[in-house]
């Protein structure tokens, strides 16, 4: 027969295996979450890159553009300020590089050129800008650069 002191003990046990359990599911659904965070911040800077692109364009051409053209350029530049801002408010900045330099840690460098007077690994043109997560310092999407490399014989 079982004394009210071993029920007390087993129902402790009980609730120590289902503290247990609910922390193993409490980070893997911060994992979980943290991962569709991410996902959904990379696909946000494919629009990003799209408003980049589209602003850059409008810039070659306004001189060219009727008024509604440009109206529909400002409302661009609009939506494409808006994002940003919900990037800043999520601690997601672009990469600065400074010194001009690129780094592993911070770069993916899509190709070289030779330029004599300039040393190795300075950044020529940013293809894509990277953007990083400030409050830990984290990469979400490394910048695709052009540097430098100089034939050193």
């Amino acid at each position: 027969m079982t004394t009210e002191k071993e029920l007390l003990k087993q129902k402790i046990i009980e609730f120590q295996q289902t503290i247990a359990a609910l922390k193993l599911s409490n980070v893997q659904n911060q994992e979980q979450f943290s991962k569709k965070e991410k996902d959904s911040f990379l696909n946000l800077l494919d629009i990003m890159d799209a408003f980049t692109t589209l602003e850059k364009n409008l810039e070659t051409k306004k001189d060219k553009l009727d008024k509604s053209a440009k109206m529909l350029g400002k409302n661009i530049l609009s939506i494409h300020r808006k994002l940003r801002r919900h990037f800043r408010s999520a601690s997601i900045v672009q990469m600065e590089f400074p010194g001009n330099k690129a780094t592993m840690e911070y770069c993916k460098i899509i190709e070289t050129r030779e330029h004599p007077e300039l040393e190795n690994e300075t950044i020529l043109e940013i293809v894509k800008h990277g953007y990083i997560y400030k409050q830990d310092n984290m990469v979400l999407r490394k910048a695709e650069v052009i540097t430098v490399l100089n034939d050193v014989f």
